[in-house]
């Protein structure tokens, strides 16, 4: 899951951009943020993103993708009794958040 996260993160940000990982614990719960200078997600395409083979405009790369890494990211986040989420700003960059509780990370 972290390992997709960077890799779209990667991605979508130009040469000489910055990708950041940080992780927090916050309310019982650890928060890993991967946030990025890339192209940003247009409104529009945040509802989707997770969603199977769904992809959002195309990165710096023409790399072949299959539109499935954020949609299992989220079912394994899922599973683990956490949530995934996006903040983004066009030609700003993206910050994806996954929140886990404390116990999910321990075992």
């Amino acid at each position: 899951m972290l390992v997709n996260l960077l890799s779209n993160a990667v991605k979508f940000t130009p040469d000489g951009g910055r990708v950041d990982v940080r992780a927090t614990r916050r309310d019982g719960e650890i928060h890993l943020s991967v946030r990025d200078t890339g192209v940003g997600i247009a409104p529009e395409d945040r509802a989707l993103i997770f969603e199977e083979f769904q992809q959002a405009s195309a990165g710096r790369q023409a790399e072949a993708s299959t539109g499935l890494g954020l949609s299992l990211a989220r079912k394994l986040v899922e599973l683990h009794g956490g949530r995934i989420w996006v903040e983004s700003e066009i030609g700003k960059g993206s910050t994806f958040t996954v929140a886990l509780p404390i116990a999910a990370v321990a075992t």
